[in-house]
């Protein structure tokens, strides 16, 4: 792979990891579900999702409610590409939330370790676990790369 579309190819990559937090901040769950696979894979708290459909209701259905929203902040990810079609990306990140005071908390904060996939000439998540901070990367997990 050349360098202009290495660059190319990252951007989008960078696009799709944005669009997660935007999209599944902003409520629009059935757009944000086209960013993943049909058969795509999502773990967190030691559960997993398999399945577009699965991902929308469960993940989807654990967002705070409109009056209390959320917001997810990503950080530059690491992103490898494996061949024409396949990639692995890292991304830290953070969700912040009100309580009921309207004071500003931050929820939670971890990493994001991604399994994608090109469709045609669009990234989507083939698999996403989260990792948060403190807890132990899971089996099978591929850890953030050395250099």
């Amino acid at each position: 792979m050349d360098e202009l579309r290495e660059t190319t190819e990252r951007l989008a990559i960078q696009r799709l990891i944005a669009l997660y937090a935007q999209l599944l901040d902003s409520g629009r769950l059935d757009d944000w579900g086209q960013l993943f696979i049909e058969e795509a894979r999502f773990r967190v708290y030691g559960r997993t999702c398999a399945s577009r459909a699965r991902i929308v209701a469960e993940i989807g259905g654990m967002q705070p409610s409109p009056d209390r929203p959320a917001k997810h902040l990503c950080l530059l990810p690491v992103i490898d590409l494996k061949g024409d079609d396949r990639a692995l990306a890292w991304t830290d990140f953070s969700v912040s939330t009100t309580n009921e005071s309207g004071e500003l908390l931050v929820a939670t904060i971890g990493r994001y370790h991604d399994e994608l996939v090109q469709e045609g000439k669009r990234w989507r998540f083939a698999a996403r676990t989260i990792v948060m901070a403190g807890e132990l990367l899971p089996d099978g997990v591929v850890p953030s790369p050395v250099c």
